[in-house]
């Protein structure tokens, strides 16, 4: 795993004992709508979205890419917004994670430190543990780099509800906000790096690939449970974006 300092992933590992965890298939419902934790808990989407509050912090929506940490003592309550597949730990460490739900940017390594836990065979606890450790630093990372902007967070979390709305556009999302297509570009980008409208045109390819990959649906149903109105434009676009057909990403990535 690509670790930024290895001498601060050792000092976390030192102070991170994992209490238990689950890695779970896709399934239509969580087994608990809620539930309270002695220790620290984290619990993210490897595929779908789940509604969730947890103690202390502001409710949302989980996605991939997003991870929700609840403290000790608190209530988690989730419920799922579509089938979902998961990743829930419990640990105890001397560190303050972020308490609620952090967006990470990195969701390579995200995606390299699910791959680890599923293809271990062998020491499964200690991966297990070294994932949960690099998820916490990723989270307290994501907290620290991350500017104080309520209005981008709400343009975020709009985006994330109305991406497979195909008239989605830069100046209907800044009149939602009440500021100017310019400042609200200026200041999303200071935050994601990125401009709306291609942090827009991500997400909703992210989408594709899991629809391509988990279900049967025509490219056409494809198309506009992402936001785009016909199955020619996602394709062009998709093409584009990641340097393969739809058709030639689902044969390469189905099992």
């Amino acid at each position: 795993m690509d670790m930024a300092d290895p001498g601060m992933s050792m000092y976390f590992l030192a102070v991170l004992t994992l209490d238990g965890y689950l890695l779970a298939p896709r399934r239509a419902r969580f087994s608990l709508t809620y539930d309270t934790y002695e220790t620290w808990s984290l619990l993210l989407p490897r595929s779908g979205a789940f509604a969730f509050e947890v103690s202390g912090a502001p409710p949302g929506v989980a996605r991939f890419g997003d991870i929700v940490i609840c403290p000790p003592g608190g209530t988690l309550r989730r419920k799922m917004q579509t089938p979902v597949s998961f990743f829930h730990a419990r640990f105890s460490t001397e560190l303050e994670p972020p308490v609620g739900c952090r967006r990470v940017r990195d969701l390579d390594r995200l995606r390299a430190d699910l791959s680890m836990l599923e293809a271990t065979d062998g020491h499964a606890d200690l991966v297990a543990a070294h994932v949960v450790t690099d998820l916490v630093l990723m989270t307290l990372r994501a907290h620290h780099d991350a500017p104080a902007d309520e209005l981008v967070e709400r343009a975020t979390a709009y985006i994330h509800d109305h991406f497979a709305v195909p008239d989605l556009s830069l100046g209907g999302l800044a009149t939602v906000l009440g500021i100017s297509p310019a400042q609200l570009s200026r200041r999303f980008r200071a935050v994601h790096g990125v401009t709306p409208v291609l942090y827009l045109r991500r997400l909703r390819i992210r989408k594709a690939r899991e629809l391509l990959v988990e279900t049967d649906d025509t490219l056409q149903a494809v198309a506009e449970r992402c936001g785009y109105r016909s199955a020619f434009y996602l394709s062009r676009v998709f093409s584009n974006h990641t340097g393969q057909s739809p058709s030639q990403y689902r044969l390469a990535n189905r099992v």
